[in-house]
């Protein structure tokens, strides 16, 4: 088996190819808007994706589609009120969760979006939260405001209090960020208190000095969640 995973995001596109023992290799970063699959799409004989929008394109290219339905046998989204709703890259986070160790578990995807997806102990999908990630919160106050400028993202906490309002712009979306994470996250371990707690997403190296106990991995989460779910799958058939 040799295929193209795709895990394509509010604003960056990832993919990477995946080798018939597993290993991921030839990773590739492209800007979402104006991406053109197709001249990868040559390149392998099959196809991962977990864009929505593109499905019928994709599946017209032989994909293998992440959905509710092809990730049955590995995640069930049975307790989910509204599972038609749930998108792709959750499923994937989920399932890379359930591949990568034990679960009960709780992934934290921070990107343009910070998604939760808790995995209970049998492999069932409970649910979770989004809130805006710190991109977003800074662009909100940018774009909504008669003033305030768009402050860029920085890799450490600014101490507080803020001296000028570029500072006091970083200070209120990260320190709003953290704990809003941290927020969400006591309320699931008043659930399942033995959670285990995984970071991922291009934004995740901010959250490490906030949550020193939690497993971080790289912005390839969830493609490991999508090659999971192809190599199952294909076991099964």
């Amino acid at each position: 088996m040799s295929c193209r995973l795709f895990n394509v995001g509010n604003t960056h596109v990832l993919t990477a190819g995946l080798s018939s023992d597993g290993t991921l290799s030839d990773y590739r970063v492209f800007d979402t808007p104006g991406f053109d699959p197709e001249p990868l799409l040559d390149e392998e004989n099959a196809v991962v994706s977990v864009v929505p929008v593109w499905e019928e394109y994709f599946l017209s290219k032989g994909a293998f589609v992440l959905n509710r339905e092809s990730c049955r046998t590995i995640l069930s989204l049975q307790k989910m009120e509204t599972p038609e709703t749930v998108g792709a890259d959750r499923i994937a986070n989920s399932i890379a969760l359930i591949s990568s160790g034990k679960v009960p578990a709780l992934s934290i995807d921070c990107g343009t979006a910070i998604t939760f997806e808790y995995v209970d102990s049998e492999n069932f999908l409970r649910g979770g939260a989004i809130l805006p990630g710190r991109q977003l919160l800074r662009n909100a106050l940018h774009a909504y405001t008669a003033k305030l400028p768009l402050v860029p993202l920085t890799d450490t906490m600014i101490p507080v209090p803020g001296r000028n309002t570029v500072e006091a712009i970083q200070i209120g979306t990260d320190t709003g960020a953290v704990g809003a994470v941290r927020e969400i996250l006591e309320q699931i371990r008043k659930i399942e208190p033995g959670l285990r707690v995984v970071f991922c997403g291009g934004d995740a190296p901010f959250f490490r000095s906030s949550f020193p106990e939690a497993e971080f991995y790289g912005s390839d989460f969830t493609l490991k969640g999508l090659a999971y779910a192809l190599m199952m799958c294909r076991k099964l058939k």
